[in-house]
């Protein structure tokens, strides 16, 4: 079976996309959804290297129903009031149909 991935775009204030980056990693919100849904594959945290305020989550799953799990859990708290990062929409779920590795 292919995984599923989800693509969420993320934009910090003017300017503070590092600190953004920071608090990001020191809620551990990849970690909590890895330990959240047993069908989290993979997650990683992308900066824009043409936006400085851009930056991207690309999490792999198990399937559409593991996303699910995760995107209705009560520990994603997307509404945190000193959170610098916004949602930019919300995450786009990809299955994958061909992968080439070196």
């Amino acid at each position: 079976m292919k995984p599923y991935v989800s693509v969420l775009q993320l934009r910090s204030p003017p300017d503070r996309r590092a600190e953004a980056i920071a608090q990001f990693m020191q809620r551990g919100v990849l970690q909590i959804c890895r330990d959240a849904v047993p069908g989290f594959l993979s997650g990683c945290l992308l900066q824009s290297q043409d936006d400085p305020d851009l930056a991207c989550v690309i999490c792999e799953w198990t399937d559409r129903a593991a996303f699910e799990q995760w995107m209705c859990s009560p520990l994603r708290s997307p509404d945190e009031p000193d959170r610098l990062f916004e949602l930019s929409g919300r995450s786009a779920l990809f299955e994958l149909v061909e992968e080439l590795h070196r």
